[in-house]
């Protein structure tokens, strides 16, 4: 068996520590877009850049693979590319869930989440860089899942979401979409306090089948700007 050097036995001594670390600081690139959908993950590279040996980059890349971020190419792991048919099958599972998170979160959400859900609702209202916006939708999103108290619900709305955010478009950015997301939000928020779980669910539903035709719609005009996309091209 190899000997496993110094850096290599003290990541392995500090679980969620020094690889956690690392893990957590490549998702983030990438979902910064940086690199960008199909693009290279090069193990030595990144390697040097973090000051770290390989086998902890290559551990991370796995689990960055488990989450759907990152696929191997020919030439090593790359920035996973999906298509616009891809988008559209993550958003069907995602509608699924959140109907399902939302009308769970009606029976367990306290007085605290609702005051976080209307907190981040106005915080996004009163946002004025609509890229800012965007990002407090997405927590609003997330403080929905935490809401319903299924752990589970909540970690694959999660991955789903991490997914999605690679390919944020700059229309779910423009006014008229933020505007809709904002009275859409604040319906929902209205359901749930009247304890309506069809209409929350069909509200929910709504929201995000109409968020998702902006996303796959503009996607569709750009087929072809990822790399790959020639040939395999692949949060509300």
């Amino acid at each position: 068996m190899a000997r496993q050097t110094r850096g290599e036995a003290e990541a392995v001594e500090e679980p969620g520590g020094t690889r956690g670390a690392l893990y957590q600081v490549l998702r983030q690139e990438i979902l910064a877009g940086n690199p960008s959908p199909g693009e290279p993950l090069h193990e030595v590279a990144l390697s040097n850049r973090h000051g770290v040996s390989r086998a902890p980059i290559r551990e991370a890349l796995l689990r960055l693979e488990a989450d759907g971020l990152v696929e191997r190419g020919p030439r090593g792991s790359v920035v996973r590319t999906r298509t616009p048919d891809e988008i559209y099958d993550i958003y069907q599972v995602r509608i699924a869930l959140e109907a399902e998170a939302v009308e769970t979160a009606i029976r367990h959400a306290t007085e605290i989440d609702f005051a976080r859900l209307a907190l981040v609702h106005e915080s996004a209202v009163a946002e004025k860089d609509p890229n800012r916006a965007r990002q407090l939708h997405a927590r609003w999103h997330q403080v929905l899942a935490g809401a319903s108290r299924n752990q589970t619900i909540g970690e694959v709305l999660e991955r789903l979401s991490s997914q999605l955010a690679l390919y944020e478009t700059p229309s779910l950015a423009g006014s008229d979409n933020l505007k809709h997301s904002h009275d859409e939000h604040l319906r929902i928020i209205e359901a749930m306090r009247d304890n309506d779980a069809a209409l929350a669910r069909e509200l929910i539903r709504t929201h995000l089948q109409r968020t998702r035709d902006v996303r796959v719609n503009s996607l569709l005009q750009s087929e072809g700007s990822f790399p790959g996309a020639d040939a395999t091209e692949t949060s509300s």
